[in-house]
């Protein structure tokens, strides 16, 4: 007489994230920040940066909008219309600073980090390239992965 085989049921558990999705779609909270900024007046927008990066108009003026300190003290204090350039740098640093005084708890250590040497960068310093929108993307895609830990 044969002998009965004995087979054994094996449950496979499926591989799930647990991880929050919106995590995922940074481009999401990015677009909620530009369109509440648009909705702003230039005003309020300089006022902002001020307050946000802690820099002085001087080198705000001089070395990010690359206007003198006089002309941002205008765009600052009156309804006067801002070049387009111009503002969508403003806005684009507040995301940034956003994003900056999250990952480093202030906007002192986050304007230390901004003004030190960083390999990433070739060596040069991170607020070398916040005069540019395509600059601020790299320094901004740098701080992500700064908060994600994947800097090596």
């Amino acid at each position: 007489m044969k002998k009965s085989k004995t087979y054994s049921k094996t449950i496979k558990t499926p591989i799930v994230s647990n991880e929050p999705i919106a995590l995922y779609f940074p481009a999401t909270f990015i677009k909620s920040k530009v369109l509440e900024n648009l909705s702003k007046s230039s005003k309020d927008i300089f006022n902002e940066v001020v307050l946000k990066t802690g820099l002085t108009l001087k080198i705000l003026a001089e070395n990010i909008f690359e206007i003198t300190p006089k002309t941002l003290i205008k765009y600052k204090n009156n309804e006067t219309k801002i070049p387009s350039r111009i503002t969508e740098i403003a806005i684009e640093i507040n995301i940034l600073f956003d994003l900056g005084n999250v990952i480093f708890g202030s906007p002192e250590v986050f304007n230390l980090w901004l003004n030190k040497e960083n390999s990433f960068f070739n060596n040069l310093k991170p607020s070398f390239f916040l005069n540019t929108s395509t600059g601020i993307h790299l320094v901004y895609e740098e701080l992500k992965r700064i908060e994600f830990g994947a800097t090596a």
